[in-house]
Parts: structure tokens; C-alpha cells; sequence
């Protein structure tokens, strides 16, 4: 069993590389592609994106929690008439897929608000490319056993805390401990791949646990588990399609055309929620029944990169700054295109929508 270093939660440049870098040794990746994409250092005010690209295979990263997008192949068909490949690898969490990001290994992947932050933190030349509003927040939340005598969130002051640091799941953390008059450090945070944070949880090594659905489901329909705080109501820019910046201002038709495939696909599985559950529940070893709810838990939409959405994930930098849960000040900023860059890369369906 893998030895638990539990800590108050300040953390160093080092353990800050740890939380970003150190999740990859956690991590399988599937099908990573062999092309590697060097990161460039141009600037987004100097840097135009190129309508024409070069590129012969496209390297997605994906989650363990699914996605719909690679299961029907939608992107590989919009792609092959001009010859061009794809490749997808899968992730455990955001932070190893945006280190995969950093080191050139894929071009394209999603994350929560909280990964970007880190890795920006951490040096990574990222993009944020198009913003994925949040779900209903019932698909996460901090949970205590069912006889636990801990009853209230103010009720874990001092004790065991599991999570996956520098995921979505820090600053739901942050946010819910805030509420009760709690900050990050009067916790005992401890930071654990999802799969190994649950099995501490079961096996009482810690006093609770911040699950994600479909397990979330699962265990509350077994009984196991009592709620002391999901996620609603918590205010969130919600999570991101994160780019390379090479790629980002290499490949604007070729970016365009992928994220409209990832729209697209989006709109028929709000449309079509128990099919896009027969679809998924197998590859995330789950029922279709569970798989479904899951899905009316999440929201299928994307809005483009504004002004507003910039400033909230700024609010979600400084408060993690303040907090020293990040110990550099991070500029969001600086991860982003020029209006006429996103313009290039926007699909029309988002154009009118902010």
C-alpha cells in the first residue's frame, strides 16, 4: 500500500512542480502520439495565427471520466478527407494531460479551472482556447462515511482530508471550507490520485474524501456515504479546451474545425442522454443507468474566451495566490490569444455567444 504523507497544506516551488509533474507517475497515458510538438515563447500580441496548416496527425488528451467526442470518432471523420490523423491519450486528471501539453507529447486536451492555474505557475505555455461552463455541481462533493461522527464541514477542522491537488477538486476545497469560516490550512489536506484517495477514504485512513460521480452515485445509492457539501452553488468559471501555443497559432482552420466537432457532438448528448450513456458507461465501468445521470449532472456547452471569463478565472488565480495554495502570482492573461486570434479558431456556432 503506497505510504500517505499528510501535511497542512502550504506548499513550496517544489511542491508545487510536485503537484503539477508528480501526478504524471500516477498516471497511464493511452496511444500517445510519437509526433512531438516543441512549445514556442512567441508572445500572444506579437504572434499571428496562420490559416493553413502542416499538420498530418492531431494528438487529443482525454479524461478517465470519458469522452463522447473520441468514443463516435466525430473528429477522425471531419479529418480524413483532408489527410489528416488523430491520436488520442488518456489521463487521469487535468495536471498530467497539461504536463503531457508542456512537454509536446499531445496538441489539444480539456481541464478544470484549477489545472491551468498550476501550470502556469509552473512555467507551461499554454492556451486557453474555449471555456466549458460548469455542471449542476452534484457530481462532486466532500463526503465523511456513513458512521462518521463528523457531521458538518466545520467538523473536519484539523482533520484528514483526500484529494487530488492542482485538479477542480482544490478549489471546490478551497470554496466549500470558506463558507463555514475554514481556510485550506485548518484542514489536514491529503493529496492522492482519485483511485488511491478513495481507497484511503473506505479504508478509514482518512476522514474524508472528495468524490467525483460516477463513484459519487454509486456510493450514495449503496448508502455507504454521507454528503456534508457538493459542489452547487459553488461559483466557478467552470473548465477549458487547453491548446499548445504552436498549435494554437499553427493550425486556426484545423483547431476550428476540431472544436466544432466537440460542440457538435456536445449538443446531440444533451439531446440524447441515455444514448450517449450506452456509449459511455462501458468505457468508464459503469451501468448506463448511472452513466446517465452522471451526464444530466454535467453541462455539453462551450462559450468562447472573453473578457469575462478571463476575469473570473483571474479571481480564481488570486484567491489561490492569497491562499498559498499556488505560491507564484499568475497572470491569466497571459495564456491567451489576441481577439483576432480567437476569432480564427471560434467555431460559428460561438461566435454570438459569451
Amino acid at each position: 500500500m503506497r505510504k500517505v504523507q499528510i501535511a497542512k497544506y502550504s506548499i513550496s516551488r517544489r511542491d508545487l512542480l510536485y503537484a503539477f509533474y508528480g501526478l504524471v507517475s500516477f498516471t497511464t497515458l493511452a496511444s500517445c502520439g510519437t509526433n512531438k510538438t516543441s512549445i514556442g515563447n512567441s508572445s500572444a500580441s506579437n504572434t499571428n495565427i496562420k490559416g493553413s496548416s502542416s499538420t498530418k496527425v492531431v494528438r487529443l488528451g482525454y479524461q478517465v471520466s470519458g469522452d463522447l467526442t473520441h468514443e463516435k470518432g466525430a473528429i477522425e471523420k471531419r479529418l480524413a478527407p483532408q489527410g489528416i490523423g488523430v491520436t488520442w491519450s488518456q489521463f487521469v486528471s487535468g495536471p498530467p494531460l497539461l504536463e503531457a501539453l508542456n512537454v509536446g507529447s499531445i496538441d489539444l486536451g480539456p481541464a478544470g479551472e484549477t489545472p491551468p492555474i498550476f501550470a502556469q505557475a509552473a512555467g507551461t505555455n499554454l492556451i486557453y482556447v474555449v471555456n466549458i461552463p460548469p455542471g449542476t455541481g452534484e457530481g462532486s462533493a466532500i463526503v465523511v462515511l456513513k458512521d462518521s461522527p463528523i457531521q458538518t464541514l466545520a467538523g473536519l477542522k484539523g482533520k484528514k482530508v483526500a484529494y487530488s491537488r492542482g485538479t477542480a477538486q482544490t478549489f471546490f476545497v478551497v470554496k466549500a471550507f470558506e463558507e463555514v469560516g475554514l481556510k485550506i490550512s485548518d484542514i489536514e489536506s491529503v493529496n492522492l490520485p482519485i483511485a488511491d484517495g478513495r481507497a484511503a477514504f473506505l479504508n478509514r485512513t482518512v476522514d474524508a474524501f472528495v468524490e467525483g460521480d460516477p463513484n459519487l452515485i454509486k456510493l450514495q445509492r449503496e448508502g455507504s456515504i454521507r454528503v456534508l457539501r457538493d459542489a452547487q452553488g459553488i461559483k466557478t468559471p467552470g473548465g477549458y479546451y487547453l491548446a499548445s501555443r504552436d498549435f494554437a497559432i499553427n493550425n486556426a482552420e484545423l483547431l476550428k474545425a476540431i472544436l466544432s466537432e466537440y460542440y457538435e457532438v456536445g449538443q446531440w448528448a444533451n439531446k440524447n442522454r441515455r444514448a450517449a450513456a450506452e456509449i459511455l458507461a462501458p468505457k468508464v465501468k459503469t451501468d448506463v443507468d448511472t452513466m446517465e445521470l452522471t451526464l444530466t449532472r454535467r453541462k455539453y456547452d462551450m462559450r468562447p474566451i472573453t473578457e469575462e471569463v478571463i476575469s473570473a478565472q483571474q479571481k480564481v488565480a488570486d484567491l489561490l495566490y492569497e491562499l498559498k495554495v499556488v505560491p507564484k502570482q499568475v497572470d491569466v492573461k497571459g495564456a491567451t490569444l489576441t481577439a483576432q486570434q480567437y476569432a480564427a479558431i471560434t467555431p460559428d456556432a460561438l461566435r454570438n455567444r459569451a
